[in-house]
């Protein structure tokens, strides 16, 4: 009887992880850039805190029981740790990014009023927003921030009076 050898074993084992990752990895990405231009990342700063959480989430992929809030939450987390330490600057409206568009003209433009709409509510609302925005309960973005469930509610509530009175305006 032969023992089959462990590098084999590891091997198939690396290769199947691999293959699971990348699947994770294709399907994750661009919502979660995504998701960190809701919060106020420019693309190019979405993209570079997406590409360092999904090096993260390759490292420790064998012990993530639930990695696409894992993603979410080390994402938003190092997005909010770059804002703080970086001085602010005055910068250009918005550019219109082919990510959040959405096949028709109109829910285009409505994105985009609402990406812009975004951008002036608080650090907080809007990463409570973008949670919110992405399928997320109240419960479960109060989990994910350290939160209570009354807290989150509160800037849900308040985001969205100040979203719709940007929005009034709009035809």
């Amino acid at each position: 009887m032969t023992t089959p050898d462990p590098h084999t074993r590891t091997a198939k084992a690396t290769s199947a992880t691999d293959a699971e990752f990348t699947e994770f990895y294709r399907a994750s990405v661009k919502p979660l850039v995504a998701f960190l231009i809701l919060q106020g990342a420019t693309l190019a700063e979405a993209a570079d805190v997406a590409q360092e959480t999904m090096t993260k989430a390759y490292q420790r992929w064998e012990t993530l029981d639930h990695p696409h809030a894992w993603t979410r939450r080390v994402a938003s987390r190092e997005f909010i740790r770059q804002r703080v330490n970086q001085p602010e600057t005055p910068t250009d409206p918005l550019p219109h990014s082919p990510l959040l568009r959405t096949g028709d003209i109109e829910g285009w433009e409505l994105t985009q009023d609402l990406v812009r709409a975004l951008a002036t509510l608080t650090p907080r609302q809007r990463q409570v927003m973008a949670w919110m925005l992405t399928g997320h309960t109240p419960a479960e973005i109060a989990q994910e921030l350290g939160l209570t469930d009354g807290a989150v509610r509160q800037q849900v509530y308040l985001a969205r009076r100040t979203i719709s009175t940007r929005l009034e305006g709009r035809p």
